[in-house]
């Protein structure tokens, strides 16, 4: 069928041109039914009537055909009324069911129910295209009506007219005022199902992509892949940053810090990204679980951090004769780490906790100061020579220990045996530090087990550096230390 304005060629069913837009009046079909009702009734209005107000032929043989013809002339005035009346009643009736039929049709067109019986009567008959067509009449009557667009589609849908059925359901999303909330997410979630079908996820994204509805959004997220979100703003920062990544669901985030365009074979964001001192230009992308992905994002970062000042130490460098606690200080809230095997202290070397007894001989000590955000101070350099004024070394104040524990019963040999124990006890020097104005080594004791394990206890002694004498050394609930001699 062809358009009769533009000639364009018509889909079967549509009542309106592709082309052009011209309403397509299509003159509409008779109940067969009906139609003959109006004849049969028509028929027999006409017999009674021919009956009642015609004048009776004569039958005499006598009679002939022209006598009946010369009698006409001679017809009285009323039956000439009469068959005025008889015309008349005759036309009345004719225009009466005229008028019924016109008004029958116009009530067919006008009907939702009936239009949307004969539909669905089509499409039990597998006519979809005629049920699409009734459709479409209701569509034109009632805009609003989510039953009629939800069936056109599965009309549509049935035929595997994919592209229409999506149309007609976009139409109930693009008009979305006129429809429930319901019927919305039913329009989504069809459309959403046809494009699964044909594994089209791309369409999905751009669809959920351009929803408003945040219930709707949330119902279908993993088919969306929006760009990552960045937990820092853009801008310059006195702090290391632990910068994180974050997607809408799962998938994976990759990225690049030197302001190149991210691909599959750049890093993939697994943890926190630290950006600490410079310039640093951040620019990710999220790929779904379906290969769907995001447009690019991109931040910018400057990190200025403020170098905290090298640490303070108590002690300077030299050489010494009596031992000396080595203290040192940094800013508020820094943290002091130091070695003392001559490398460069980082956060992985010995955190410093407390004063520091200065060792016999010599030594060196480097310490750093680190901030709360990752910066390291300048180094730190002290280096000490202890020689103390003494004829006890530290070899023969381990002895003075393990002999004044045989005293006690606590050892019962010089090899630190233990009464029933496989193992035995050993001494090892620790510093030298002043208590009480005088001058001790400081041992701790450790457990050696008969595989050579060894472990540290509780007890620490102590031996003054001038008499030998031994100790036990410990505190008291303030800190304070406290000699306890041992026989």
């Amino acid at each position: 069928m062809k358009c009769p304005k533009c000639g364009y060629e018509l889909a079967e069913g549509h009542l309106y041109c592709d082309s052009c837009g011209e309403e397509i009046r299509i003159v509409p079909d008779f109940e067969p039914e009906i139609e003959q009702e109006m004849n049969e009734t028509l028929s027999t209005l006409f017999v009674e009537l021919a009956k009642e107000k015609m004048p009776e032929i004569p039958t005499d043989e006598n009679v002939t055909a022209e006598s009946a013809v010369e009698e006409s002339p001679g017809e009285s005035p009323q039956k000439s009324r009469q068959s005025r009346r008889l015309i008349v009643s005759l036309g009345i009736i004719i225009v009466v069911m005229i008028a019924c039929t016109v008004g029958y049709s116009i009530y067919r067109n006008r009907s939702v129910p009936y239009q949307l019986a004969k539909a669905k009567e089509c499409a039990s008959q597998g006519k979809y295209t005629q049920a699409i067509g009734y459709l479409e009449k209701i569509h034109d009557l009632e805009a609003d009506n989510a039953e009629v667009m939800f069936l056109m589609a599965d009309y549509y849908y049935i035929q595997e007219k994919y592209d229409f059925a999506v149309y007609t359901l976009q139409q109930i999303i693009e008009f979305e005022e006129q429809y429930k909330e319901v019927d919305l997410e039913s329009a989504y979630d069809k459309i959403i199902s046809i494009y699964k079908t044909q594994k089209n996820y791309q369409a999905i994204n751009s669809l959920l992509l351009s929803c408003s509805d945040e219930n709707i959004v949330n119902t279908f997220q993993k088919y969306i892949a929006k760009p990552p979100q960045f937990s820092y703003v853009e801008g310059n920062y006195e702090e290391v940053i632990p910068l994180k990544l974050s997607a809408n669901t799962s998938g994976k985030i990759y990225y690049t810090l030197d302001g190149s365009e991210p691909d599959e074979n750049s890093d993939v964001y697994t943890a926190p990204i630290f950006l600490e001192t410079g310039s640093y230009t951040v620019k990710a992308y999220f790929i779904n679980d379906y290969g769907i992905k995001s447009d690019v994002v991109s931040h910018t970062y400057r990190i200025d951090l403020v170098e905290p000042a090298a640490p303070e130490v108590s002690v300077y460098s030299g050489d010494y004769y009596e031992p000396y606690l080595i203290e040192v200080s940094a800013a508020e809230n820094c943290s002091i780490y130091y070695t003392t095997d001559s490398t460069d202290p980082t956060t992985d070397s010995i955190l410093y906790t407390a004063p520091i007894p200065m060792p016999l001989g010599k030594s060196v000590y480097k310490f750093i100061a680190v901030s709360p955000e990752g910066v390291a101070s300048d180094i730190t350099i002290r280096s000490y020579k202890l020689t103390l004024n003494t004829e006890i070394s530290t070899d023969m104040a381990i002895m003075n220990v393990v002999h004044a524990l045989m005293r006690e019963d606590v050892l019962l040999d010089e090899q630190g045996s233990l009464r029933g124990m496989s193992g035995h006890n050993i001494y090892k020097y620790s510093a030298v530090t002043r208590i009480e104005g005088e001058d001790y080594y400081v041992f701790y004791e450790y457990y050696e087990d008969a595989t050579g394990i060894q472990t540290r206890t509780d007890r620490i002694y102590g031996v003054n550096i001038q008499d030998g004498s031994v100790c036990r050394i410990t505190y008291d609930n303030d800190g304070k230390i406290i000699l306890i001699p041992l026989e």
